[in-house]
């Protein structure tokens, strides 16, 4: 039970981390609500009557210069940093324009190149591969498919995170071999709390590990791949928001985002629908087949514990949770929802490449132990 409620706290605090970065800032400073908050003169209602200069500053702050503002009529400019700049316009105490550059709702919807930084010059980075190979370096002369650039992009980054899945497989199948020998040793100390028997418990445990070659440090080299995937995110949310000058001086250069009966820039959830019923279906197979396998790696009479068998059930629920979560997620973008099928398809044929080749290493690392 306590796997299942903790299972169930990561799930709340996913769904309220979305809902608090939903939420709008209304603390004093230069951001996109904030600057959405101002309404002009033109846009007032009676129930929203235009921004006063006081209530413009307690949105934004104070501004940058007030020099061309005095008794109630002229402008204030906020600028922050070399990315983003403000100016708001008054008459008789009341907004009647405003103009930005820089702010964005979130970084997802910010162009690629507008902002600076080590990050997002990964994320330029990535999105000049994208661009170049969506014409195949060239060899398609003015012709830009983002589709391909895309399918290029991310068999490319998967290809390159190959070894450490492999590497990942290879210390799941040690523990599966030290399995037995983990559980007779948890046995051995069961109910025994006293720090002498925890102390041998953990020795004992470690002389296993070391035994199988067990780096404990294996369990975390996924979380390596974690940051370049978050930018291959960005990179596909952001993209077709982007100006091709970030990428290219050629003025002439356009880039189709069609694919199939759709482009990859559609945020419209029914044109969408196909692809997220596609991506579900290919998260619920590579989480279904990931299940199924490990499964048949265990020995006829092994007795699972019930923490083990708790374990499964509460990856089961997760797994459920993803399918869903992906699938919702893809109706937002068509540009994801094509990037996961394409991703999820790739790690399918990494799946079975290594379940092919599981049992010939089973059988070495046995002997080898």
């Amino acid at each position: 039970m306590k796997t299942m409620k903790k299972a169930i706290m990561a799930v709340v605090a996913i769904f309220l981390l979305f809902g608090v970065a939903s939420c709008g800032n209304k603390t004093p400073e230069v951001s996109y609500n904030n600057y959405t908050a101002i309404i002009i003169e033109a846009d007032a209602t009676d129930t929203q009557p235009a921004t006063t200069y006081n209530e413009v500053i307690g949105l934004l702050g104070g501004a940058t210069d007030a020099s061309n503002y005095a008794s109630g009529d002229g402008y204030l400019e906020w600028i922050v940093g070399t990315d983003v700049y403000v100016k708001i316009t008054f008459e008789s105490d009341v907004v009647t324009q405003k103009q930005q550059s820089g702010l964005y709702q979130s970084i997802y919807t910010t162009p690629i190149g507008e902002k600076g930084g080590l990050w997002d010059s990964i994320i330029k980075g990535l999105g000049y591969f994208t661009f170049y190979a969506s014409n195949l370096f060239g060899l398609l002369g003015d012709t830009y498919l983002y589709w391909l650039g895309l399918l290029i992009m991310t068999l490319v980054i998967r290809t390159v995170g190959w070894p450490i899945y492999a590497k990942t497989n290879d210390m799941s199948l040690k523990m599966q071999l030290a399995q037995p020998e983990l559980s007779k040793i948890q046995e051995k100390y069961k109910g025994r709390q006293d720090q002498a028997s925890q102390q041998r418990m953990q020795m004992e445990t470690m002389e296993l590990y070391k035994k199988y070659k067990i780096n404990l440090l294996g369990c975390f080299m996924p979380l390596l791949q974690m940051p370049i995937f978050i930018a291959m995110y960005q990179v596909v949310q952001r993209f077709p928001l982007t100006n091709l000058s970030t990428f290219t001086s050629d003025p002439n250069v356009l880039m189709n985002n069609n694919f199939l009966w759709t482009d990859l820039g559609n945020t419209n959830w029914l044109a969408n629908l196909p692809l997220a019923i596609a991506v579900a279906v290919l998260m619920f197979l590579s989480q279904w087949l990931s299940q199924h396998r490990t499964k048949s790696q265990q020995r006829p009479n092994q007795v699972q514990s019930a923490q083990a068998q708790q374990s499964q059930k509460t990856m089961k629920y997760m797994m459920y949770f993803m399918v869903v979560f992906m699938g919702y997620i893809s109706l937002r973008s068509a540009g994801i929802a094509y990037y996961w099928i394409i991703g999820t398809g790739y790690q399918l044929l990494q799946s079975y490449i290594s379940y092919k080749n599981m049992q010939k290493r089973q059988d070495q690392l046995r002997r080898q132990f």
